[in-house]
């Protein structure tokens, strides 16, 4: 499965935060047990700027998933263009595909800067 591509908008010195919701064939997917990884940086080859964002699970049966980042967080962006990914990890309980980690969201991550 290819990574949706969806632009964002960060406002520096700001809490970030964006619940997404995972569906499959239309159908909502139940994200029990799943884990989400998530990171903005300057560019796919700077990871050196890459600032991790918090993902959580919001409500699994409805297949919420939330990813945020501080004020002080974003005050460490550079103010710009930036990119971001969003990867989910499969449960590892012994399936076929446990631990298979997808690319879900990727795209350009704006940060905007902050006068206060």
């Amino acid at each position: 499965m290819a990574a949706a591509e969806y632009n964002i908008t960060i406002s520096q010195k700001a809490d970030y935060v964006r619940t997404f919701q995972l569906k499959s064939g239309g159908t909502v997917k139940n994200i029990t047990d799943f884990t989400f990884y998530a990171k903005v940086q300057k560019n796919y080859n700077d990871e050196t700027s890459a600032v991790s964002m918090t993902a959580t699970i919001a409500d699994a049966l409805q297949g919420q998933f939330t990813i945020k980042l501080t004020p002080t967080q974003t005050a460490a962006l550079a103010p710009g263009n930036q990119v971001y990914d969003i990867v989910m990890e499969e449960p590892s309980g012994g399936t076929p595909l446990g631990g298979l980690k997808t690319r879900l969201l990727m795209g350009k991550a704006f940060v905007s800067q902050g006068v206060s």
